[in-house]
């Protein structure tokens, strides 16, 4: 082996062992603080209003997302594999440990659906009582579609031990003083 292939090698583990344990600041808008069992949590500043993000990756191209803000919440679906029509509009059942509800979906992007908390709609307290149940220890949610894709089971049970990052995470989004990032031109006074 070449002197300057070992050497690049080394250089790439390097980079990817020292950039495994810093959180993800992608832009300064996000910030991951937390993250088990697939889970993950977020706070996200983009310009916009603020919000915590709660992200489940199935590791398989799925994904599911609450995001929580002082105003509002919302909730994403995605499947890397799925090409939905513009304005998609349909229904999916959400099954928890002893009731069903049927609820809106719209399409979000041609990959993702927005559930529940439609632009315009104010229903957001249905994805907030999702959450806050997920943090206290709720069964796993089973999600059905109207069209041909299975079932899916959404592990919030798994959920629970990350619920102290979560209330600091919102907690975050009422402190009204700035964000501090770190940088060349920084100061202690």
């Amino acid at each position: 082996m070449r002197p300057f292939a070992v050497l690049s090698a080394r250089v790439v583990l390097a980079a990817a062992v020292f950039s495994a344990g810093a959180p993800l600041v992608a832009n300064g808008t996000e910030e991951w603080i937390g993250s088990s069992r697939q889970w993950s949590i977020g706070y996200v500043n983009n310009g916009g209003e603020p919000y915590c993000s709660l992200v489940w990756d199935s590791m398989t191209g799925k994904t599911v997302e609450f995001r929580e803000s002082l105003k509002d919440a919302s909730w994403i679906i995605r499947n890397d594999a799925w090409t939905l029509p513009d304005k998609l509009s349909t229904q999916v059942s959400v099954t928890g440990k002893s009731n069903t509800m049927d609820v809106p979906a719209i399409g979000a992007d041609s990959k993702s659906l927005r559930v529940w908390s439609l632009p315009g709609n104010k229903n957001a307290g249905g994805v907030q009582a999702i959450i806050r149940a997920a943090l206290s220890g709720m069964a796993d949610i089973n999600v059905s579609f109207q069209g041909n894709e299975p079932d899916w089971v959404i592990p919030t049970s798994r959920i629970y031990p990350m619920h102290a990052t979560y209330a600091a995470c919102i907690e975050r989004l009422s402190d009204k003083r700035p964000a501090k990032v770190e940088s060349a031109t920084t100061n202690p006074f």
